[in-house]
């Protein structure tokens, strides 16, 4: 079963594989924007599949970090292989890192699970380089389905900005995913047995043949800021 896993990432529809469909290309480009190629940092890195994915851009090491115990065990098995990689079960909220000692951070849809988010924005900021970059995704309102582990329902553009800017980082750009047709696709998935797995993830994917500013104008789910640490 193990040699089907990554055809049917590819392929098959999943809440997760649409995820990494639509999300993966704004954090591709908006990686390949940063010019260190140090060391990343992923909080809330889950089971590791987009730390692993930017690995491939040629960061020379990897730390992630991951709070949940399920997730950490996903992490393990799936970063964690790396020998590039350091795996961490510890909390956004006090990461056992030095300041300004990562190049690039990334975030992934965590931060609307913390209450404590600008502690969460402050450590991310805290570790990372001056000059180095953080990219974030969260959830952008209206939700279109109950999401009860969420803290918030999540942020428009310029709640995410000043929930980084107090602490040195200027935004560079936003990008979007999970439009509203996508979304539309997704939900009629849900409907079907066995969740709509075995339909093609390409035909739930409404979106990545479109520019940014075309997903902003469809109602995008996902929100992506991509900041840099100034001072």
């Amino acid at each position: 079963m193990n040699f089907l896993r990554p055809a049917l990432r590819r392929f098959c529809f999943t809440f997760n594989t649409i995820r990494y469909r639509t999300e993966w290309p704004c954090l591709e480009r908006a990686l390949r924007l940063t010019p260190m190629r140090g060391v990343i940092f992923d909080g809330g890195a889950g089971s590791g599949e987009f730390l692993r994915r930017s690995m491939a851009l040629g960061f020379s090491k990897g730390i992630a970090l991951e709070y949940d115990e399920e997730n950490f065990s996903k992490l393990q098995a799936n970063a964690g292989r790396d020998a590039r990689v350091e795996v961490m079960r510890e909390s956004l909220l006090a990461i056992p890192l030095a300041d300004e000692s990562v190049d690039v951070v990334m975030s992934t849809q965590v931060i609307e699970h913390i209450e404590d988010h600008e502690k969460a924005a402050s450590e991310l900021c805290r570790i990372l380089k001056p000059g180095g970059h953080a990219v974030i995704t969260v959830p952008r309102p209206p939700e279109p389905f109950a999401q009860p582990d969420h803290v918030r329902e999540g942020y428009v553009e310029e709640e995410l900005s000043a929930l980084f800017t107090p602490h040195g980082m200027r935004l560079v750009s936003n990008d979007w995913f999970l439009t509203r047709d996508t979304v539309r696709r997704m939900l009629r998935c849900a409907r079907l047995p066995a969740h709509g797995m075995f339909v093609p993830v390409a035909w739930v994917d409404r979106e990545t043949h479109l520019s940014p500013e075309q997903r902003r104008a469809q109602q995008p789910y996902g929100l992506l800021g991509l900041f840099q640490k100034v001072s």
